[in-house]
């Protein structure tokens, strides 16, 4: 943190909610965990299942034959707060809140993936 933003009395962040479990929301999380951050970062996705790569469609998909394309992703020892099976319903960005199915999540930083 800068000296600058000490003086204006800022802090950095201490919670992203990424919403979105996708391939973009999930190398967000891991991104912001590589990079340093040591806040809270929760990952929101309205299924209930771990969060997949979602591959183009094709014949192997729709047979059912397609091998499994969960992501290699150790969301526990990245302290991913994962919340899955919860639906992203409002934002209200002047409240820093997330309004979800399972109720409202603030945050500091929000990032719709």
């Amino acid at each position: 943190m800068s000296e600058q933003t000490q003086e204006q009395g800022m802090s950095q962040p201490r919670r992203v909610v990424v919403v979105g479990a996708g391939m973009a929301g999930v190398q967000t999380a891991v991104a912001l965990r590589e990079q340093g951050f040591t806040g809270t970062v929760t990952l929101i996705g309205a299924e209930p299942h771990q969060p997949y790569d979602r591959p183009p469609l094709s014949k192997a998909v729709l047979l059912g034959k397609a091998e499994g394309s969960a992501f290699d992703v150790d969301f526990e020892s990245l302290a991913l707060e994962l919340r899955l099976g919860c639906e992203a319903l409002a934002v209200r960005a002047d409240a820093h809140v997330l309004d979800t199915s399972e109720g409202p999540v603030p945050y500091d930083v929000l990032v719709v993936a």
